[in-house]
């Protein structure tokens, strides 16, 4: 297996370098080789990337997107020392396979390397507890309503449409989009009819017939 390391900080990436140089059947090097330098290195379906980010990275997907560009069958785990549940995100969606703090120990470090080829479709983190807690999906704890939101479904069941709901507003008709995308989302509902029952607790069958006796100028929903 080979272990490329890319860091910006000489130090940490030679020092990894060498402590990985001693676990059987890692191949490491830490100056990226083109891909035609060693048949063995182009071939390699086993090769891991270490990305070791600096606390000024904010972009991860930034760096790992490159990385997967040149070796789209590489492995990335990335060590960081950021505990901003922000930048874990964006680490989580960026392509990278683990995120590990850097203080990990090594064995755990190898261990998570042999794990992201053994399974493909899994991502390994580790990090504060505090922080993983603030990496819940929106869904499964939405946020209030903002005040424009309430608003914009007041008009709604009042039976604007969007056109006249940004006239009456001020705003452009793909705000108000914006806004009911958002709106469905916290509430959980695909349907004007839904999020006027859900936001204000009024029955499906009330709310039906209130809107289809009013005129909504044929728009699309939301």
């Amino acid at each position: 297996m080979t272990i490329e390391i890319v860091s910006e900080t000489p130090l940490l990436q030679h020092g990894l370098a060498e402590l990985l140089r001693k676990v059987p059947n890692f191949f490491v090097y830490d100056d990226r080789p083109p891909l035609t330098a060693s048949p063995l290195l182009a071939k390699d379906r086993w090769h891991t990337t270490i990305l070791i980010t600096d606390a000024g990275d904010e972009f991860p997907d930034a760096m790992v997107s490159p990385i997967l560009g040149e070796r789209p069958d590489s492995r990335i785990v990335v060590l960081t020392d950021s505990s901003d549940h922000l930048f874990l995100w964006k680490v989580l969606t960026s392509g990278a396979h683990a995120c590990l703090a850097k203080g990990v120990q090594l064995d755990e470090l190898v261990s998570v390397i042999h794990a992201v080829h053994r399974k493909e479709d899994r991502f390994i983190l580790s990090a504060p507890v505090g922080a993983l807690r603030k990496l819940r999906p929106a869904t499964a704890e939405p946020g209030p309503l903002t005040n424009r939101e309430v608003e914009i479904m007041r008009l709604v069941a009042a039976g604007m449409s969007n056109r006249r709901i940004s006239q009456q507003l001020f705003i452009t008709e793909t705000t108000v989009k914006r806004h009911l995308t958002n709106v469905y989302a916290k509430l959980d509902v695909t349907s004007r009819v839904q999020a006027i029952q859900k936001a204000f607790g009024r029955d499906l069958a009330d709310v039906a017939a209130a809107l289809g006796a009013l005129d909504l100028d044929g728009e699309p929903l939301p």
